[in-house]
């Protein structure tokens, strides 16, 4: 299956809300939080089965410089990187049509892929968590996937 977009990479993102900061120093301190300027080039594969949401995480990675591939299902996802494509951050979502995310984890984490793996889920009890954890992923939140939580992880992927 064909991926959703082209890689493509994007400018710096200042996600900081600007606004009701009562003072100087937090509204600085917030704006440097959620500000990441990328000095090597970082690619991320984005799957999602939702239309909505791979639209709103992918426009999020690309604000913030990352050359990102969006699939819409498991298998999509197991055979691009079997074919070969590298990534340093994978974001999965746990819930995909034809091979869900737990597995879809389980396969690319045998081929012997070790970049950064993110899995998100709208539903976050602990059994999932666990489950997919225990499936190979390295980080678990639920959605939406925020700044505060992407930027460090993008700081860490760039060496930052």
């Amino acid at each position: 299956m064909a991926p959703s977009e082209n890689l493509a990479p994007a400018g710096r993102a200042n996600t900081g809300n600007g606004g009701g900061a009562p003072n100087g120093v937090e509204k600085q301190q917030r704006c440097q939080f959620n500000e990441v300027v990328l000095r090597n080039r970082l690619t991320a594969l984005l799957v999602d089965g939702n239309r909505f949401c791979r639209t709103i995480e992918q426009g999020l990675l690309r604000a913030y410089g990352v050359e990102t591939l969006a699939v819409d299902n498991g298998r999509a996802a197991v055979e691009l990187i079997a074919s070969g494509v590298k990534f340093n951050l994978i974001v999965i979502d746990m819930l995909l049509p034809i091979l869900n995310g737990l597995e879809a984890t389980r396969q690319i984490r045998a081929m012997g892929v070790r970049c950064k793996m993110l899995g998100v889920t709208a539903c976050s009890y602990e059994r999932e968590r666990e489950a997919f954890l225990a499936a190979g992923v390295d980080v678990f939140i639920e959605k939406p996937l925020s700044p505060e939580i992407l930027v460090p992880i993008l700081r860490e992927l760039d060496g930052q």
